[in-house]
């Protein structure tokens, strides 16, 4: 059996450790993934543009935006493909400062630079990547609720 393995560093590698000794493999590519529920998500599986998995902070998030299944991870630098479903990141972002803005995008609040209302009952988000995203108008009001603004 293969899982992978969502934990905070503190006990990654005794978790490792434990599931090895019950013959239970590590692999970041498993559909099967062991989360811990207590503390946060410190990191999030991706893969760059050559398909190797990596682990990158949440903290250099900016924004993560789906086209169909694939969910493209925006960070400074550069853009990582994810595996999770756009709901699933979404619960794990939960509470670390990410907001739902549309149906296919998630925006990190540190990381907006300037809100932009446009007439349509909508907001143009400018980056810090210089990236722009739209506020749809299903998610106008809750966007404004969680910004105060």
């Amino acid at each position: 059996m293969k899982v992978r393995l969502s934990v905070s560093d503190t006990i990654y590698e005794q978790t490792k450790k434990e599931l090895l000794e019950h013959g239970i493999e590590i692999d970041d590519g498993s559909e099967l993934e062991l989360i811990e529920r207590q503390g946060q998500t410190e990191y999030l599986n991706v893969k760059n543009e050559v398909g190797d998995r990596l682990k990158i902070r949440v903290d250099e998030i900016v924004f993560i935006e789906s086209f169909g299944r694939n969910m493209d991870v925006h960070t400074e630098k550069e853009v990582y493909r994810a595996s999770e479903r756009m709901y699933i990141l979404e619960k794990e972002l939960a509470g670390r400062g990410f907001i739902r803005v549309s149906n296919s995008c998630i925006v990190a609040r540190k990381k907006i630079k300037r809100i932009k209302p446009s007439i349509t009952m909508k907001y143009v988000l400018e980056m810090t990547d210089k990236s722009l995203v739209d506020v749809t108008r299903g998610y106008y009001y809750s966007f404004k609720e969680k910004l105060g603004v």
